[in-house]
């Protein structure tokens, strides 16, 4: 699990200096995937380092509000954004089942 966690926290924070370098090239709209962006990866952090269920419960809102923007701001496919959104919840979910006593 942890693995997995490492990688969903590389590839946020690679995401939020794209979207952070979108922003500063004049894209206003990327300013608003940065927010969730950072939800995600304090998310990823608390369940990471804290072992905490409110790092789940973070990672879930903060991939509703990147489908949300996708979709709206940047105009992208629906059902494509959907599986993205859908994928990393449910395999954290999937690894964390087992051990989900474990967690605060």
């Amino acid at each position: 699990m942890k693995i997995w966690l490492w990688i969903v926290l590389f590839m946020d924070i690679i995401t939020f200096i794209y979207y952070g370098r979108l922003f500063l090239l004049g894209l206003s709209a990327a300013a608003a995937c940065m927010i969730p962006e950072l939800l995600q990866i304090t998310g990823v952090s608390i369940l990471l380092f804290h072992k905490r269920r409110l790092g789940f419960y973070i990672i879930c809102l903060s991939e509703v509000v990147i489908f949300a923007a996708n979709v709206t701001l940047f105009d992208g496919d629906i059902v494509l954004s959907l599986i993205n959104s859908v994928v990393v919840p449910l395999v954290i979910y999937a690894l964390m089942k087992p051990y989900w006593n474990c967690f605060r």
